[in-house]
């Protein structure tokens, strides 16, 4: 099963394709599907999100999604922010097989990191809590999140009850933020406790991604900028 994406691929436009995808999958109909990109100028966080969740659905079922034909600045957004390493891409070079099922993988004990998904308006809410290390949590921190961009473009990483996170698990924030920037979203942080408001400060975080004390001021923040 072969689909030609839109020149702006977004979680609205490809609505009805991905939902004959799904229906093909479920009913065991198709083993390989491939987005042909070969038109698309512009892909959005909602599409993002989309094709993240449709790898884990066929991931699961030991079933193939190939992405093909990516424009250059878009194949470079992916290589960037690590997206590269999720799908199986083609191109003229030949394929990128990846293991897409290993990404998706949770090692249960291992990761201290519990998150919790809400939406607040428009935005969505990340609220973490635990441990984010690296490299178990800062893997899961990033697959939860790209399953999030499906249903909102600007996002809230709630760092209240998130008591430590590693330096190296930064890397994994910093990806986030430059995908969210790079498809027409955006990111904030707030709530962050004496030691993680220290290391963001340190690290120079809250000059990159805006960090507020309260939830709502992040929050009203998009007011502002919107209005």
């Amino acid at each position: 099963m072969t689909f030609v994406a839109s020149q702006h691929f977004t979680a609205a436009a490809t609505g009805d394709n991905v939902s004959q995808v799904r229906d093909a999958l479920e009913t065991g109909k198709i083993t390989t599907c491939i987005f042909d990109f070969s038109k698309t100028e512009l892909i959005d966080s909602s599409g993002i999100g989309t094709l993240v969740t449709l790898a884990k659905e066929f991931s699961a079922v030991d079933a193939q999604l190939i992405l093909k034909n990516l424009a250059n600045d878009i194949l470079t957004l992916f290589e960037d922010t690590g997206l590269d390493r999720i799908f199986t891409i083609e191109r003229d070079a030949g394929m990128r097989k990846q293991n897409v099922k290993e990404f998706f993988e949770n090692r249960g004990i291992d990761i201290k990191l519990t998150i919790k998904k809400e939406t607040a308006g428009d935005a969505g809410l990340f609220i973490m809590s635990g441990v984010l290390n690296h490299p178990l949590g800062s893997s899961y921190f990033k697959q939860q999140l790209l399953l999030f961009l499906a249903q909102h473009k600007n996002i809230v990483l709630d760092f209240e009850e998130l008591t430590f996170f590693d330096s190296l698990s930064i890397s994994a924030i910093l990806n986030m933020n430059n995908l969210l920037k790079g498809t027409g979203g955006s990111l904030r942080i707030c709530c962050p406790n004496f030691i993680v408001k220290d290391l963001l400060n340190t690290l120079s975080i809250d000059l990159i991604i805006p960090v507020f004390d309260q939830r709502e001021e992040a929050l009203a923040d998009w007011s502002n900028v919107n209005g």
